[in-house]
C-alpha cells in the first residue's frame, strides 16, 4: 500500500494550471489522483495533460477513497460551502486563501474540522519559501534589534482576464484577495498578534468589489502599515526597520520558482550591507511537503488555526471600519 497521501485539486482556473498542478505532481509525498470542474472539456484535456482522473462531480471526487486531502481552488465565496462538504466528506482541506469569506465561517470550519478530525489550512505558500524563512529567522533572531516598523505593499495593475476579482457573489475584491498575505506575515513576524488601529477600504470604478485598502496595526513600540490594491503598477515588498539596522524584501508573497530571492540588509546607520541570497524554489511545493509531514500535527494545525482566525477577524474590522 501507497504511503503517499492521495490529493485531488477542486476548481481548474489558471492558477491552478499554472501553480497548483505543476507544484502537486513535483512534490515528494502527495500523489494527483484527480481534479474536478465542471467545464468537461477543460477537465479531461487537463486530466489528461496531468496523468490523472477527471471526476464530472464533486460527489465524485468526495467520494473517491484514494483521495486523502483536496486542493480547494474554487471562488472565495464558494469556500465556506465546499470546505465544509470537504470536511464533511472526511477529507483533509488544503485552501486557497481566504479561508472563508468571514470570521464566523472561518471559524466554524475550523470547530468542524476538528470535529471530524482532519486538517483545514489555508495555503499561503510564501511562508515557506527560503527567502520568508530567513527572513523570520533574522527578525526573531533580533539581529535588527527592537522591531521599530513593518512596511508591506502588495498591489497589482488591473487584469482583464480575471473578471471574477470584481465580482461580489464570488467573494471578489482587494481585501480578501491580498490581506491574507499581509496580515498573515505580520503575525508570522510578531511573537503575538499586533492591535489594529485603523483601516479603510474602497471602491474604483468599475468594479462593484473593493479595489484598495489601507491599515495601521501597532505592537509594543513598533507601528505596522499595510497598503493593497488594484490598478497601480506592482510591488510586491516588506521592509522591517529595527534599533540595530533594516531590512528589504523584494517579492515577498509571489516569486517564480526560478526567481534568485534575496535580503538586503541596511546598518544602523543606512548604509547597504549584505545582501543575502536565499536563492530559488517553488514554494507551492514546499508548502504541500509541509502539509503532508504536518497531517496529524495538532501543534501546527493549532499555529495555523491561530493566525488564520487572527487575518480573518482583522480583516473583518478593517471593513467595519472604512467609512
Amino acid at each position: 500500500m501507497s504511503s503517499e497521501i492521495g490529493v485531488a485539486v477542486w476548481g481548474i482556473g489558471r492558477h491552478a494550471v499554472r501553480r497548483l498542478l505543476p507544484a502537486v505532481v513535483q512534490t515528494r509525498g502527495i500523489r494527483l489522483v484527480g481534479i474536478c470542474t465542471r467545464d468537461s472539456g477543460v477537465g479531461r484535456t487537463k486530466a489528461a495533460e496531468f496523468g490523472c482522473d477527471y471526476f464530472s462531480t464533486s460527489e465524485r471526487l468526495l467520494g473517491d477513497q484514494r483521495v486523502h486531502a483536496v486542493i480547494l481552488a474554487t471562488p472565495t465565496g464558494l469556500h465556506f460551502e465546499h470546505g465544509l462538504r470537504v470536511i464533511e466528506g472526511g477529507k483533509h482541506l488544503w485552501c486557497e486563501k481566504p479561508l472563508t469569506h468571514s470570521y464566523g465561517t472561518t471559524c466554524q470550519l475550523f470547530d468542524r474540522a476538528r470535529d471530524v478530525g482532519v486538517m483545514a489550512v489555508t495555503a499561503l505558500m510564501y511562508k515557506y519559501h527560503p527567502q520568508f524563512v530567513e527572513l523570520k529567522r533574522l527578525v526573531q533572531g533580533r539581529t535588527l534589534g527592537d522591531l521599530r516598523a513593518l512596511s508591506i505593499r502588495f498591489g497589482i495593475p488591473a487584469l482583464e482576464s480575471a473578471p471574477f476579482r470584481g465580482a461580489l457573489e464570488l467573494g471578489g475584491g482587494a481585501l480578501l484577495d491580498f490581506s491574507p498575505y499581509l496580515l498573515s506575515a505580520v503575525h508570522q513576524l510578531f511573537d503575538t498578534p499586533p492591535k489594529l488601529r485603523c483601516g479603510n477600504i474602497w471602491t474604483l470604478p468599475p468594479s462593484r468589489a473593493d479595489t484598495d485598502g489601507w491599515a495601521v496595526l501597532e505592537h509594543d513600540n513598533a507601528g505596522i502599515d499595510c497598503v493593497w490594491g488594484y490598478q497601480r503598477a506592482y510591488r510586491n515588498a516588506l521592509e522591517v526597520w529595527g534599533t540595530e539596522g533594516s531590512l528589504h524584501v523584494d517579492r515577498v508573497f509571489t516569486k517564480e520558482p526560478e526567481y534568485e530571492s534575496t535580503l538586503i540588509r541596511y546598518d544602523q546607520r543606512g548604509t547597504a550591507g549584505d545582501v543575502v541570497h536565499t536563492g530559488h524554489a517553488n514554494a507551492f511545493c514546499a508548502m504541500f511537503e509541509a502539509f503532508a509531514a504536518h497531517l496529524r500535527d495538532p501543534e501546527f494545525q493549532a499555529a495555523e488555526r491561530a493566525e488564520t482566525e487572527w487575518c480573518a477577524r482583522m480583516a473583518e474590522q478593517i471593513a467595519g471600519s472604512s467609512p
